[in-house]
């Protein structure tokens, strides 16, 4: 008798913890340090009755940041608020850019998409590629469109040694110290069966055998109503500021981004990934306009073949005409999008096909952007030694203070350990944050498509937040065009 195997499994995502108190920060640690120690120093000057006022203040500090209802602080929720009431008032959460608005940046994109510019190069081959330029960190970014190879036909051993070759992927990169991030995108939309009915009509030659357009006529009169749009992108984000040998221009930086891509494309075909071609500056903005504009999908769609695109298809009108930024979600021409982001990793062991839920198509248009920053090689074995001396000073401190070790700084421990371990052994070390936006016609639509990536993100065993007073930041994070936000807030470090 014989068994199946065991199917593979993956896990250890681990947060970075520093030095803080529990789950505070080194800053948010130095705050409750001092709402304790300032107090108490204050009454042994003062006296007690005198310091009063004090140490209300201090407690309210201090609850604001330990209390956490959902894993967020009500300290975290007051500076959101804070800042989205700032933007408001300056009018930064509103984009009118109608032919008759008075815009002097007209080919901006919104928000802390502005910065970024198309250039228009050769890729080496004799054809030409788009590149995203974002002028005010100096970073360039490829887009690369792709075709993952499915997984529920695959035989088991050839699905563990894409994963294999992925986590190869990742390690080398930080071998590579010109790319800056990598971010994974997946973009699912539902479209009627009559659109597929049409594209194998229209396809049919009217020279070939009776027999075999009635065949495919029937075919195409089984379509299920049910079918989607699935387009799979890698950006790869490179730094020229890095390269070995910093480039003296523009032109000489976008020569050097094109020297890099071969070696990356070339990685790609073991994990398990079917490498189509890089985007030009025509398709970036048609995704560009149909993500903005949903219903310009179809006029996007003839206007990349069209022999005129790059007039049909101009950067000045990749942008929304107009949109708005409430608390709860984002309104741009004709969607209402809301977003997510990643607030924790799966804590158990997962199959290779966790995410199948969270990518595969449903009834609302929905985009993932998996967004990986390697550290630098060199860095990657101090970063890990200095989590393990973290931990160790976190265990002195609770037998210090005759704290009880929790289960989950074991954990945590023995996470920091293995991790050491496999980069020893020759893995990659990176930190990585996910972001799901999902976008609706109509306001109607919103709860039901709402609940719907809540759903599946909890049948993936992720945990996400809705970036309430941010959702058009998450929107253009969610885009894989480039953006980082650690990078836009300047909390990114190589």
């Amino acid at each position: 008798m014989t068994t199946a195997p065991e199917p593979v499994t993956y896990g250890n995502w681990r947060k970075a913890r520093g030095l803080g108190i529990g789950h505070l920060s080194p800053a948010q640690s130095l705050v409750l340090v001092g709402c304790v120690g300032v107090p108490t120093l204050a009454s042994s000057l003062l006296g007690l009755i005198e310091t009063l006022p004090l140490i209300g203040v201090a407690v309210v500090v201090a609850l604001l940041l330990v209390v956490r209802v959902r894993g967020t602080t009500p300290a975290e929720v007051i500076v959101r608020a804070a800042r989205f009431s700032m933007a408001r008032k300056r009018g930064w959460a509103d984009l009118s850019g109608g032919m008759l608005t008075d815009h002097p940046r007209g080919h901006d994109l919104p928000g802390v998409m502005a910065p970024l510019a198309p250039l228009s190069t050769d890729d080496g081959r004799g054809g030409k590629q788009g590149l995203l330029w974002h002028r005010r960190s100096g970073h360039i970014t490829a887009v690369l469109r792709v075709s993952p190879l499915g997984v529920e036909l695959a035989d088991s051993s050839d699905v563990d040694a894409w994963v294999a070759n992925w986590g190869a992927f990742l390690a080398d990169l930080g071998y590579r110290p010109m790319i800056d991030h990598v971010a994974i995108t997946t973009d699912t939309v539902p479209a009627g069966g009559s659109s597929s009915r049409d594209y194998i009509a229209e396809r049919i030659d009217p020279t070939s055998p009776p027999a075999a357009q009635a065949v495919m006529r029937e075919l195409a009169e089984l379509t299920p109503d049910a079918v989607a749009d699935v387009d799979t992108r890698i950006s790869i984000t490179f730094d020229p500021a890095v390269a070995p040998i910093k480039p003296d221009d523009l032109l000489a930086a976008a020569a050097e981004v094109t020297r890099w891509l071969p070696g990356v494309e070339q990685m790609l075909a073991p994990c398990g990934i079917a490498y189509n071609n890089r985007l030009t500056a025509e398709e970036i903005t048609a995704i560009l306009r149909t993500a903005y504009d949903p219903a310009a999908r179809a006029d996007a769609a003839r206007s990349l073949t069209s022999p005129n695109r790059h007039e049909l298809l101009r950067w000045e009108e990749a942008g929304p005409v107009r949109a708005t930024e409430e608390w709860d979600l984002w309104r741009h021409d004709s969607a209402i999008s809301v977003t997510w982001a990643l607030t924790e990793a799966p804590r158990q062991a997962v199959i290779s096909q966790v995410l199948l839920p969270l990518l595969s198509p449903g009834p609302y248009a929905r985009r993932v952007t998996l967004l990986y920053r390697p550290f630098p090689a060199e860095d990657a074995a101090r970063k890990l030694e200095s989590e393990i001396s973290n931990t160790v000073i976190r265990q002195w401190w609770n037998r210090t203070t005759q704290r009880d070790t929790t289960q989950r700084d074991i954990d945590d421990n023995a996470q920091a350990r293995q991790a050491a371990r496999e980069e020893s052994a020759g893995a990659g070390v990176g930190t990585f944050t996910l972001y799901v936006s999902t976008s609706v016609p109509h306001a109607d639509f919103l709860p039901a498509a709402i609940a719907d990536v809540e759903q599946r993100a909890g049948q993936a065993k992720l945990r996400l937040r809705r970036l309430n007073g941010a959702h058009a930041a998450g929107f253009a994070a969610a885009l894989g065009m480039g953006i980082d936000p650690a990078t836009t807030t300047g909390k990114a470090r190589r």
